[in-house]
């Protein structure tokens, strides 16, 4: 009989710290899918704009879409400064829905975004976004220009970065 009652105890303390445990939180996020991408103007647009611009660093996209909001030609996103570039969350978070869904891919070594197969299907069969269209064409080679010197200017600070670490690990 003592080893009973012995048992209940345990179960007793087993329990009490059992409720004391960490409660799991369920967060629900919007899942963004293509057929959400091809109905949203702001996401067509910007998959235009990377296709204009070819391969093109994430940073650099930040920097031309708040230039292209200096010059007129606003894509809908607010920005702050984050060290001396622009920077806007929402921005990030639109590259990275165009990336989820295949439209848009990163090249693996120097990690520039450029639109896949399927993101150039969706912006053949894309009527919503003339007016971007016509607003970036205007500007489009000064645009061009300014991506092209930005990115030159983060793949040296990459091709930095990656010599150092290389002497690093010789060492």
């Amino acid at each position: 009989m003592g080893g009973r009652k012995q048992n209940k105890l345990k179960e007793e303390q087993v329990d009490q710290k059992a409720s004391t445990t960490k409660d799991i939180k369920v967060v629900a996020t919007q899942v963004i899918t293509k057929d959400r991408v091809i109905q949203n103007p702001k996401l067509l647009s910007l998959l235009y704009l990377i296709s204009q611009l070819g391969m093109v660093h994430e940073r650099t996209l930040q920097i031309v879409v708040a230039e292209l909001k200096n010059k007129g030609v606003d894509l809908g996103y607010q920005f702050s400064q984050l060290g001396n570039d622009p920077y806007s969350a929402a921005l990030k978070n639109d590259i990275v829905a165009l990336l989820y869904t295949g439209l848009a891919e990163a090249e693996p070594r120097y990690r520039k975004i450029r639109v896949t197969g399927d993101g150039k299907e969706v912006l053949e069969k894309a009527d919503s976004i003339k007016p971007f269209q016509d607003s970036l064409n205007k500007i489009l080679n000064e645009i061009k220009n300014k991506a092209s010197m930005v990115d030159a200017e983060i793949d040296f600070e990459i091709r930095k970065v990656n010599k150092l670490s290389a002497k690093k690990i010789r060492k």
